[in-house]
Formats: C-alpha cells, structure tokens, sequence
C-alpha cells in the first residue's frame, strides 16, 4: 500500500478495531479527562455500537459503528469533543460533489470517501487514484473544493497498475 494512504488513514482516521469498551482508557491522561470524554461520546453518539477507546497524545479517541458506518470521534486532553470522521459510500455525498468528481476525475477510483464533523462545520474527504496520481479533495457541504492535493503514483503502484489492466486515459 502506498506510504501516502498509509499516512492518510493514520492521520485522519486511525487504525479501527471492534473490541467491546465503554469507557476510555487513556494512561497519559487524568481520569476526570476519561470520563468527560466518555460522558460526552454518550450524549453524541447515544446509538454507537462495538465502541473501543484508544490513548493519543493530547487526548482519547472513539472508534465505533453507527449503525451505517464506521467512525472515530476524537477528544482532547480535558475530554471536549474535537471532530468526528465517518467513512461513507460515495453515493452519500452531496450532488454537486459527486458531478464535479464525475466530470474532473471520471475514470479515479475512491479509495477513501469520509464525512468529517467538528462543533462548527462538516467537510467531506476524497482520496482518488487516477492512472498517475493520487488525489486528496476536501469539499464544504455546498460542494466547493476547500483542497485539491496531487501526488503521482511510484513506479511500483503504476506497474501496479499495468499488471492489473488498469488503462492509461
């Protein structure tokens, strides 16, 4: 897998895993910190399901199920709520989204589409593979391109690539 998914998914979602934990175990920081995160995922996210808590280094974070798709809500070190990250079908973004990646970017393939919710706004993340790049888009809820950020494939991922029949367009 490429090193820019690699860091992709660590930088913005985490490693998910489905383990049965209420209440977060964070060894760095204070108990009272645990618990508000706790109290506050409660009230947020009151029918999350498989919830398992990870220690970061200024906070907590969530991982959990809600019902349609995998999250991660993330707390800070006093247990306040920062954002929360849904992976969701490409299907799920707004329409205006979805014209302008089918008219820039027709023939990529999503490798990673998310919605991202803070206490103030939502954003929606891409990542495409196109036959040279990888693309990172971001985009508000009335579809406006907030980043378009390019990186071109490594020869390994285009050999890839030729391997797998994929065509040059």
């Amino acid at each position: 897998m490429n090193c820019f998914k690699i860091t992709f998914f660590v930088a913005i979602i985490g490693i998910f895993a489905c383990q049965n934990a209420q209440k977060p175990k964070n060894t760095e920081g204070s108990l009272s910190a645990d618990l508000d995160a706790s109290a506050t995922f409660a009230q947020q996210f009151p029918k999350a399901q498989d919830v398992s808590w990870d220690s970061l280094e200024h906070g907590v974070a969530a991982t959990f199920y809600d019902g349609k798709n995998d999250c991660k809500a993330y707390f800070d070190e006093k247990g306040a709520f920062q954002y929360a990250a849904s992976f969701i079908e490409i299907t799920a973004l707004p329409a205006s989204i979805q014209r302008f990646l089918t008219e820039k970017y027709k023939n990529a393939n999503a490798a990673v589409v998310m919605s991202v919710k803070n206490a103030q706004s939502q954003t929606f993340q891409v990542e495409l593979e196109t036959t040279t790049d990888y693309v990172n888009l971001e985009f508000d809820t009335n579809g406006k391109v907030l980043k378009e950020q390019k990186q071109p494939l490594s020869n390994d991922e285009m050999q890839r690539q030729e391997e797998e029949g994929v065509e040059k367009k």
